[in-house]
Formats: structure tokens, sequence, C-alpha cells
């Protein structure tokens, strides 16, 4: 059981590296655009790397669900409990008021002909993803911090 709780949690960290680490960078990635060409390329990269975060999470969420059927003291400390109500939460979140958003981005810098000047819609939309993105990373470090911590309340 050891080896395989074990292997779990490497799968669990690769994960989580492989699908937070990008997220971060979705914002960077859109803002260095400066041509509508350059967008829809930002957000195919975006878009692909998305891709790839969903599944992580898939996997952090069910790695750490199956740790915490093999040692369920997990399921007894705030730290693990917590994470997994952030972690919740912060689906819905992405869920509901990230993503509409990004889509809506992704219509405007789709449906743009030529290398035109970025709208000022869509820098308005940006604005918004910006400001709902900072919600969502302070979430995610919220999670790793009560991951690497585990403090007791």
């Amino acid at each position: 059981m050891y080896y395989l709780y074990t292997s779990l949690l490497v799968f669990h960290i690769l994960s989580a590296i492989f699908g937070v680490g990008p997220v971060f960078l979705f914002n960077m990635i859109l803002k260095r655009a400066k041509s509508v060409e350059q967008l829809r390329y930002a957000h195919h990269i975006v878009e692909k790397l998305n891709r790839n975060a969903n599944v992580s999470f898939g996997i952090i969420l069910i790695s750490g669900l199956l740790m915490g059927w093999i040692n369920p003291y997990l399921f007894q400390t705030e730290w693990y409990i917590a994470s997994l109500v952030l972690f919740f939460i912060s689906g819905m979140y992405a869920i509901f008021a990230v993503e509409p958003i990004l889509k809506q981005m992704q219509g405007i810098a789709s449906n743009t002909s030529g290398p035109n000047e970025i709208s000022s819609e869509y820098k308005t939309l940006f604005q918004r993803k910006q400001s709902r993105d900072t919600v969502a990373n302070l979430i995610a470090v919220m999670i790793i911090l009560l991951m690497v911590i585990k403090p007791a309340f």
C-alpha cells in the first residue's frame, strides 16, 4: 500500500505542476498579442493548455481522493477537507465565472477578420477575466499552501 500511496502522490504533484502551472500563464500569453492574428494564435495555445489543465485537474481530484481512501485519516484532517472544499469552489468558479469570459474573448478573436487592431470589447473582457483569474489564482495558492504546510485549525 505504501508504494501505491507514494505513486499516487507523485501523480498528484506532477498533475498539479502540469495543470495549475500553465493556468497561471494564460493572461501573460493573451496579453502579449499585439494584433488579431497573434491573438488568434494566443487563444489557440491557451485552448490547448486549458484542455491539458482540465485533464490534470481530474487526475488531481481522483488521486487526492484515492490517497484519502488508502489513508482514511486524511478525511479527519482540516487541511485535507479544506483543500477539497476549495478545489470544488475553484472548479465551480472557473466553470461559471472564468470560462464564459474566455469563450467570449475567443469568439471575438476568431470572428475578427484581418490583422486589425484588437477591439475595445475584447480589451474590456480581458480586464474582467484578469480580475476573476486573480481570485482563482489566490484559491489555487491557498490549496497549495494547505497541501504543503498541512495546518491544523
